[in-house]
């Protein structure tokens, strides 16, 4: 499990767990006996090296693409419409078929993402392409659309959804767990592979007090560890400059400041360094700081 894979394909990213998501998305109770269950893997997409979290086909007839963000992104519809016109590309068997008189039927899609940020956000939040649209006097007619629901999976949020998905319960809890031990260790120096590796041992051992992903988590090698904490770390010193006002550098920008930027954020995390005192060091380390990393 490279840095890179998030924790949500890692559990999500089999047959068993993305159909019992879909049944939990919807109320239904579809079985592997009697449903067909896709994985779909885009190595690469248009917005981003890395894989989109989750995609999936049910049946040969529905095409679900999921992911989980912490931080909010509304332009998530138009990543969608990127996502799944290569998603349809590539299952043409015959790419010259869009040329010819007989209609070219694709699966259905949905798009779903799950937020766990810190900010509040509702329980569902629908995302339009439309929204995105610029005014046009006198033209209101939207000739394409597409809609994303966001699933807040806090605690307290969407309590009927968890409740129907264990693997989706488990990890908000695990999340949730997470956060709270790096909160109870802040400003602790450990030597055991630091905080972050640590807040992730207790909230396994919480997981399986509850019952929850067993099987998954005693699966899980000591590298694997390591590269989920390294991740994590990762992932939240990219939400902190947010937060501080450095851009991430991964929308705009060449790509080389991007390798850049990404690979002096490992660095720093293999050094121990909290994403807090990441973003002290990058901002230290360069007079214009922030400019550095909006135009890389």
């Amino acid at each position: 499990m490279a840095y890179k894979d998030s924790l949500f394909r890692s559990i999500f990213g089999n047959e068993k767990s993305a159909l019992g998501l879909y049944n939990a998305l919807h109320g239904t109770s579809l079985t592997e006996r009697d449903t067909k269950v896709v994985i779909n893997t885009l190595e690469e997409t248009a917005w981003s090296p890395r894989k989109n979290d989750l995609s999936f086909e049910i049946n040969d007839s529905l095409v679900v693409v999921a992911e989980h963000q912490s931080t909010i992104n509304e332009n998530m519809p138009f990543r969608c419409l990127q996502y799944v016109c290569r998603l349809f590309e590539e299952g043409l068997r015959d790419r010259k078929a869009v040329y010819r008189q007989a209609l070219v039927r694709h699966s259905r899609p949905m798009f779903k993402v799950f937020y766990n940020g810190l900010r509040g956000f509702p329980d569902l939040k629908r995302m339009r392409l439309s929204d995105s649209f610029k005014p046009a006097d006198g033209f209101e007619d939207v000739n394409l659309e597409l809609v994303v629901d966001v699933y807040n999976i806090n605690d307290g949020h969407n309590r009927d959804i968890l409740d129907a998905c264990e693997e989706l319960k488990g990890y908000a809890f695990f999340v949730a767990r997470v956060r709270w031990h790096q909160a109870r260790m802040a400003g602790r120096e450990r030597k055991d592979g630091g905080v972050t590796l640590a807040a992730i041992r207790l909230a396994i051992k919480d997981c399986k007090a509850a019952g929850l992903m067993n099987d998954y988590w005693d699966e899980l090698t000591q590298k694997e560890l390591y590269m989920l904490s390294t991740e994590w770390d990762f992932n939240t010193a990219l939400e902190v400059c947010k937060e501080e006002g450095i851009e991430e550098g991964r929308e705009e920008g060449r790509e080389e400041g991007r390798e850049e930027r990404d690979m002096e954020l490992l660095a720093l995390i293999h050094k121990g360094y909290t994403p807090e005192d990441i973003v002290r060091e990058i901002v230290a380390r360069t007079s214009d700081g922030a400019r550095r990393y909006t135009n890389p």
